[in-house]
């Protein structure tokens, strides 16, 4: 099992391809990979498993060693950098917030993917684990399709109500999010090799059945856009556009005229963006997002520069709300807004970097490592703008494990690039052959 793949000797740390590590160390890098793994499954299914897991992931990283890796990592790979920055300026928060340190410390603590990446990175620089972490998610989101479609068309669970909540194992905005990543997989794998994945092409179609006609989740539609998108430009470039955009026209007028989930949620958004000039009543979805975006920009004007501190918003909105009497919020339901309220333009645009700086690494990569990365980037930088995705607790992890599944293959990028060979693992000294991507 090896540690680091790649040619080290660049990165200046003779100690990482240390032959000598002992059995224990070693085995407990194993089980730091196994947890990092399974990661992939329980994010999806379960909170409470994830972050078992998480703390296991961290304790493994720290015994084994591989902080050593992540350290080299930090110091040449950028997004890796970018998000340890990020993080480090949103714990400065700590030191001028308004609010009592255990509450700004949960608050903090609920941007931990971003010190997660670099743990990730770490423990996925194998194609091989990289794929098995793939099938992991895949594997709980299959079960996740397969449950709510059962619940779908259960005689015991009302089906007399169109709009009833068929999500599963998280709430439905999470849910169709989530599941619009299984269909972009699904989708890309069976383009890839039509004939030998045609059963992934069943895969894309009952997931977008069930993200459209089964789960009221605006966000799951908007995802889903996004990656169609995505998709079309990573097969065809700029010009898969206009086929993306005659995809998601046609799907969207079925849907609109065959769903009546989908035609509801659709007519409330388009009924409450109309009426909320004009009605002073904020009680529904949208409506409500945009008085929170109002009063949060409010907010931020106080100290547009560094903001007011972490986990100062439910503090401070709720004393404007005091004075309003309007819904107090401790979501404004938009990270950038959060960002800006608590962390100042200075926060924004370290967390915009981060996007940025992911985007042209993915330049670099190849196969499915760069595909997923590009997927990912350009969900959460749109879904941030009506989400506070990194916040949430599911959205974020899975937003750390991905980026550190994909990005990780741009490590072995970086060696290639610069023609030097890469090590075999002890694992490895068979004949077995590298693949380069997760795909």
């Amino acid at each position: 099992m090896h540690i680091f793949e790649g040619n080290l000797k660049r990165f200046g740390s003779g100690y990482l391809m240390d032959s000598n590590r002992s059995n224990f160390r070693e085995q407990v890098c194993q089980i730091g990979v196994l947890f990092s793994i399974l990661s992939g499954f329980a994010i999806p299914v379960s909170t409470s498993l994830a972050s078992i897991l998480s703390i296991g992931v961290l304790v493994c990283w720290v015994v084994s060693g591989q902080y050593l890796v992540s350290f080299e990592i930090l110091k040449k790979y950028r997004i890796s950098t970018a998000s340890a920055v990020f993080f480090s300026f949103l714990a400065v928060g700590l030191l001028y917030t308004p609010e009592s340190f255990s509450i700004a410390a949960r608050n903090l603590f609920k941007y931990r993917q971003f010190i997660l990446i670099p743990i990730y990175l770490s423990f996925f620089l194998d194609p091989k684990t990289r794929h098995r972490g793939i099938q992991m998610f895949e594997l709980a989101m299959v079960i996740t399709l397969m449950g709510s479609i059962y619940y779908a068309f259960s005689p015991l669970n009302g089906l007399d109500d169109p709009f009833i909540n068929r999500s599963i194992f998280k709430n439905r905005i999470t849910q169709n999010i989530l599941m619009a990543f299984l269909a972009y997989l699904a989708a890309w794998k069976f383009l890839e090799k039509p004939r030998q994945r045609w059963p992934y092409a069943i895969l894309v179609f009952v997931a977008t059945f069930n993200i459209i006609a089964m789960v009221p989740g605006r966000s799951g539609y908007l995802a889903l856009a996004i990656l169609v998108c995505v998709l079309m430009c990573q097969r065809l470039g700029l010009k898969g556009l206009i086929p993306a955009a005659l995809c998601i026209g046609g799907v969207g007028l079925l849907a609109y005229n065959y769903s009546e989930i989908f035609q509801g949620r659709i007519n409330q958004a388009v009924t409450e963006v109309n009426e909320y000039s004009v009605s002073k009543i904020r009680s529904r979805g949208v409506d409500l997002r945009m008085e929170f975006y109002e009063n949060s920009l409010h907010l931020a004007k106080s100290n547009p520069l560094f903001g007011s501190g972490i986990g100062s918003f439910n503090l401070k909105y709720h004393q404007l709300m005091q004075e309003k009497g309007q819904v107090s919020t401790a979501n404004p339901h938009n990270e950038y807004i959060m960002l800006l309220v608590q962390n100042g333009g200075i926060g924004v645009c370290l967390f915009l970097s981060i996007f940025w700086i992911g985007w042209r690494a993915t330049q670099a990569m190849s196969g499915l490592d760069r595909a997923l990365g590009q997927a990912v980037i350009a969900v959460y930088f749109v879904g941030c703008m009506v989400n506070s995705l990194m916040l949430d607790t599911t959205e974020g992890s899975l937003f750390g494990y991905l980026v550190g599944i994909a990005f990780a293959g741009g490590i072995s990028c970086m060696e290639a690039e610069d023609g030097s060979s890469l090590p075999k693992s002890p694992a490895d000294n068979g004949n077995q052959t590298i693949v380069r991507d997760a795909a």
